[in-house]
């Protein structure tokens, strides 16, 4: 009787390039502590806010910290309590539990590099204004 060979192990990836468009930024991340309120519903749909803190930011979202347990792909509002500017954004991310609090990750639901209200910001932070409706007329028929 021979025994049992362990089942294989599957191919690992192979590590992206540098040129990998995986690997780009839609714009540049900055290092920065920014107190930022957080309001989400919960699975019970309780409205919960959540005072905390944006630790790397930039014009698509953030990564901020969160004591509140919320899920991936769900949405959250993050309110900028210097500015009162409030933006929807979806949560990409769930990162490793500390103290209490879990790295997060969001994404705005349109760019909003004004949002942060940082005296400078990067070039690549630049938004390009949102195209504006095209006004439909009725038409007699």
């Amino acid at each position: 009787m021979s025994a049992a060979k362990p089942p294989a192990k599957p191919p690992a990836k192979p590590p992206a390039k540098p040129d990998d468009p995986r690997l780009r930024r839609r714009s540049r991340r900055l290092r920065v502590r920014i107190r930022i309120l957080v309001r989400v519903e919960t699975e019970r749909r309780e409205t919960v806010w959540e005072e905390t803190d944006a630790l790397i930011v930039n014009a698509h979202g953030a990564l901020i910290l969160l004591a509140v347990d919320v899920l991936k792909d769900k949405f959250l509002t993050v309110q900028n309590p210097d500015t009162g500017k409030e933006i929807l954004a979806r949560i990409t991310s769930l990162g490793p539990r500390f103290m209490g609090k879990a790295e997060v990750g969001i994404e705005f639901i349109r760019p909003a590099p004004e949002f942060w209200s940082l005296p400078q910001q990067p070039d690549d932070w630049q938004s390009s204004p949102l195209p504006r409706a095209r006004r439909l007329h009725p038409q007699k028929v």
